[in-house]
């Protein structure tokens, strides 16, 4: 910063930048000139919570008292964005504020475009954290507790039937659980102080999907899934059959028909744990497109377990029916259920895994057999 003192003369001016400060430098054609020279910060002329630190844009609010967000420098310090909404039955809920051109949005224009190209109707948009740019880790147990009580707020002004929490801040103030990765695309039941009750799935924030693209399959998957459920109410009836067998003759009359067939079958274990050298079978079911049949081995209830009259004979139809070459084996994380095949002597022919073929399908998405339930099977569920 400078000041001068002169009558008017020639002078040219030009700016250089030393470290971390800017100085004005002025080339004068006269000594007659008094020049004060200060430096000034760099890095202060372009912080904008700096710039903007105190000006509280939207007033204060006596709910937020000793929030410690307060005493740090935000542009914007509790900005109820809810305040003037009206009712509407889906609700994005972001982070914190962003400081967008002069004024407080809960998602930036990229990641409002996102949302709009990903949610086929009206929608609102609030803010969890109400000042702007807020991180997580920002944010003492106190601060947390004070900053619900907007949320209930929110909830109770909009109205909505299902909210979507992005991210893993969103997710953790409406429904104090944390982990995004593991929990997003499930849905939660949520009521308010004041009663209205709304369903809650959390979901990858669109920042997420925008610097990582592979987030961006799942990102679209959650949201369609809980639209159709939650919204549109589209829940279909599975067609499903099951008979436990129970007897051998049954068994006998199933391993006839399955031991020749080409038709393919899924197949899966249940065990009484992930050991397959001390851990025991305890089920075996096998599907076919029509009818599931359920096989009890080694379980506590099971007519076939060891010491009883078929149990030999058993094995050797099960053999049979898993040593058919014309029948494909589709089990999912085949190689857990083939190792305790083989720790009865049972071998398998013809083996597919959904677990292999949905990672050669797309590597970025999830294999775990409920995330590829509620990518091809998400209107048979009960609940996501």
């Amino acid at each position: 910063m400078f000041f001068i003192r002169s009558s008017k003369t020639e002078t040219r001016s030009s700016s250089c930048v030393f470290g971390s400060s800017l100085y004005n430098k002025m080339i004068l054609s006269t000594s007659s000139l008094s020049i004060y020279l200060f430096p000034i910060p760099y890095n202060s002329m372009f912080d904008l919570n700096k710039l903007y630190a105190g000006s509280n844009m939207a007033g204060g609010d006596p709910r937020c008292e000793g929030c410690s967000i307060l005493c740090k420098d935000k542009a914007v310090h509790s900005h109820m964005d809810h305040e003037d909404m009206e009712q509407c039955d889906t609700l994005f809920l972001s982070d914190s504020l962003s400081f967008i051109h002069g004024s407080p949005k809960a998602f930036n224009h990229k990641e409002m475009s996102l949302l709009q190209e990903t949610y086929p109707i009206k929608f609102a948009t609030a803010a969890s954290v109400k000042c702007t740019e807020v991180k997580e880790a920002d944010m003492k147990t106190d601060d947390i507790k004070i900053c619900r009580q907007h949320i209930q707020s929110t909830i109770d002004t909009i109205k909505p039937r299902l909210v979507f929490a992005c991210g893993n801040l969103a997710m953790k103030m409406i429904l104090r659980k944390s982990g995004i990765t593991n929990k997003r695309g499930k849905a939660f039941e949520f009521e308010s102080e004041e009663g209205h009750k709304c369903t809650v799935v959390p979901i990858f924030h669109p920042y997420a999907c925008i610097k990582e693209p592979k987030n961006l399959s799942l990102f679209q998957t959650d949201i369609k899934n809980a639209y159709e459920m939650y919204i549109l109410n589209r829940r279909r009836e599975g067609d499903f059959k099951y008979k436990a067998i129970m007897n051998y003759e049954d068994l006998e009359d199933l391993t006839e028909v399955l031991k020749t067939t080409s038709e393919t079958l899924a197949m899966d274990t249940e065990t009484t744990g992930l050991n397959f050298l001390k851990d025991k079978l305890m089920t075996l079911s096998i599907s076919s497109r029509d009818m599931t049949w359920v096989i009890p081995l080694d379980h506590k209830d099971s007519p076939f377990k060891k010491g009883t009259e078929h149990y030999a004979d058993v094995w050797f139809c099960i053999r049979a029916i898993m040593s058919n070459p014309k029948s494909k084996k589709v089990f999912h994380n085949a190689k857990f259920d083939l190792h305790f095949l083989l720790s009865y002597g049972i071998s398998v022919e013809n083996v597919w895994d959904t677990k292999i073929m949905h990672h050669l399908l797309d590597e970025n998405m999830p294999k775990g057999l409920m995330d590829l339930t509620k990518l091809y099977f998400a209107s048979e569920l009960e609940n996501l």
